[in-house]
């Protein structure tokens, strides 16, 4: 049973071949995409293993599957211009313990939907920009009670002897890295006619939108708070349709239905905590 799962597999694969020259592009990809499913279905029942030939031959196809990884994925690294500047900086000998607590939202900003205008991930931001100085190290105080829960299942005698984590090892923290988006606006302007808001007004030339952050870092010795950083970023939008407006590329801004907010904010927020991590190296407090 397993020779012929063998032969129909080849033929299969033979055949998906045999039409992948002959389409045009899409179809290509997903005959790329139907090649590799079958292929992982097929090693999976056993099919190329039934003798080492046939097993080092689906190795060398999984291999080849791992070697196309660029042609598979899709995603790309999530970075801004001031992300290069992180990772330019000299790594320390010594680096100083940063925990790390809620970056949160401040501004109260709404959509009529009745979700957040502003970011939700602005902690999580942080804690990649700092891992991307190379300049310190994070204690994550965030998710601190999924830490205590395994800890936890440690200390009641809940896993298998000898595994799970160490007790009484934790790292403690140096400083206290907390803070907050406190300030967001979406402006719409006219050419020599000054500031209109929300869409009201005359024939609009240019959007902005603009936000800021408030940072501090707090000795965990002696409680004083040893370094505080206000930063605020306006970039302006150029003009796309009647109530369009296009930000940095690709990320739009759709005044009248609220779509695409999102985006643009996020953009400055991750631009600003980086900035912030870079003033912070700067400083001098370490």
């Amino acid at each position: 049973m397993i020779g012929l799962q063998d032969m129909i597999g080849r033929i299969l694969c033979k055949e998906l071949t045999s039409i992948y020259w002959k389409e045009d592009n899409n179809m290509k990809n997903m005959i790329k995409i139907s090649l590799t499913i079958l292929i992982i279905i097929l090693v999976t029942m056993g099919a190329f293993a039934t003798e080492d030939n046939s097993r080092e031959d689906s190795e060398k196809l999984l291999q080849k599957i791992v070697d196309s990884a660029d042609e598979i994925l899709s995603s790309k690294p999530n970075v801004t211009k001031v992300t290069q500047l992180l990772a330019a900086l000299p790594e320390p000998e010594s680096k100083a313990k940063i925990a790390v607590y809620n970056i949160v939202d401040k501004t109260g900003q709404v959509k009529d939907i009745g979700s957040s205008v502003v970011t939700q991930g602005a902690t999580d931001m942080m804690i990649t920009a700092l891992q991307r100085s190379r300049q310190f190290i994070i204690l994550d105080r965030v998710n601190f009670v999924n830490l205590m829960n395994e800890q936890n299942l440690k200390t009641k005698g809940r896993l298998r002897q000898g595994e799970g984590p160490q007790i009484s090892r934790m790292t403690g923290s140096d400083y206290v890295l907390s803070g907050g988006v406190t300030e967001y606006q979406v402006d719409k302007a006219t050419g020599g006619l000054g500031l209109k808001i929300a869409g009201v007004g005359g024939s609009n030339k240019y959007a902005t939108a603009s936000t800021a952050i408030d940072l501090r870092l707090t000795d965990t010795t002696t409680g004083e708070v040893v370094w505080a950083v206000s930063l605020k970023k306006e970039i302006k939008g150029e003009k796309i349709g009647i109530q369009t407006f296009a930000f940095i590329g690709n990320n739009v801004v759709e005044f009248e239905t609220g779509k695409g907010k999102q985006e643009v904010i996020n953009l400055v927020v991750r631009t600003l905590l980086e900035e912030a991590v870079f003033k912070l190296y700067q400083s001098g407090v370490f």
